[in-house]
């Protein structure tokens, strides 16, 4: 039976990823006068916050003189812009979830310089048990499912992520965690065919099936 429901951020429980390229670009041509493509912003995504920022201005991501603040910055100023709301009903979906007494984390590829100003702005501060982030150099998820494992004690049968990445499908397999496929993000259809290639075991094409759907898993 379902017990503990992990949760990406961009794309999944909020249309973010739109803000996150644009803060990118913005913070890059402030600081350095060349505003990078977006694809070129995207190549580095799985990497954290500091991970996509040092990759895009050539610097070491621990480095101190890394300008972190600016693109934090850039995020929270056009954050009412780009992604003003989460999708409609996430956020009290969440809320839902958790007074019936499932386990929730947040499990992304940010760290807490975004994730957490998103969290507030959507209402979703005090949801989750855990809130695990992402990592400079590597992709973290996978390795983040374990941590989200060990600290609920549960198996993988007993969890489910929700993400709406190829790669989210492929790390939960390493560590043979079931996934729901969220495909109502607006770059859905550009990364269809590389999702359905890998199988996952849910694919659902708006945020409305998800309640139904997790009510049969923990039924």
């Amino acid at each position: 039976m379902l017990k503990g429901i992990i949760f990406d951020m961009d794309g999944t429980l909020g249309d973010t990823q739109q803000l996150c390229i644009e803060a990118y670009r913005g913070s890059v041509r402030e600081l350095t006068g060349r505003t990078p493509s977006a694809e070129e912003v995207v190549s580095y995504f799985g990497l954290s916050d500091r991970g996509v920022l040092g990759g895009l201005l050539g610097i070491n991501p621990d480095a101190p003189e890394l300008p972190i603040d600016t693109f934090v910055r850039i995020y929270c100023e056009r954050h009412d812009e780009l992604a003003p709301t989460p999708f409609p009903g996430a956020t009290e979906l969440l809320w839902k979830l958790k007074e019936k007494g499932l386990k929730l984390a947040l499990l992304t590829g940010k760290e807490h310089y975004t994730a957490e100003p998103t969290v507030r702005k959507y209402g979703m501060e005090g949801v989750f048990d855990l809130q695990l982030y992402g990592d400079p150099y590597y992709n973290a998820k996978a390795d983040n499912l374990k941590r989200a494992m060990d600290a609920w004690q549960l198996s993988p049968q007993e969890i489910i992520y929700v993400g709406d990445a190829p790669s989210d499908i492929s790390l939960c397999q390493s560590v043979g965690v079931p996934i729901i496929n969220a495909a109502w993000c607006s770059h859905a259809k550009a990364d269809e065919s590389a999702c359905l290639a890998l199988f996952p075991e849910y694919r659902l094409s708006s945020f409305e099936e998800l309640e139904p759907l997790i009510s049969k898993l923990t039924s």
